[in-house]
């Protein structure tokens, strides 16, 4: 209320699950129609959620995210798993209206 009182706008409130298992479930179809509810009731915008990855755990015990890696680092044995997190990183960007970044490439070692 002192927002608008103050002529600001309302907070824009986004809301995400984290950690979704890639099976469907019963469970997991309530909870998204609950949360469809309830952002119509209280008024936040649902942003796509993230799924249970190994790769966020791993990234997470070196202080990294996805955007601190590079093209080299998608080529191993994770691609998969790094480019589908990568989708869904985009995909929030997206809802939150911020262009994905650039993702970087190595700088070879001969032109270092």
């Amino acid at each position: 209320n002192r927002r608008a009182n103050a002529g600001l706008a309302p907070i824009d409130w986004i809301v995400m699950r984290n950690r979704l298992s890639h099976i469907a479930s019963r469970n997991q179809l309530e909870i998204t129609g609950l949360m469809e509810l309830l952002a119509e009731r209280i008024g936040f915008r649902l942003a796509p959620g993230f799924g249970e990855r190994v790769v966020f755990r791993e990234m997470f015990l070196e202080g990294l995210t996805l955007l601190d890696l590079d093209l080299s680092e998608l080529n191993d044995r994770r691609a998969s798993s790094r480019s589908a997190a990568r989708r869904e990183l985009g995909e929030l960007l997206q809802t939150i209206g911020i262009s994905a970044p650039r993702i970087r490439t190595a700088t070879p070692a001969s032109a270092a």
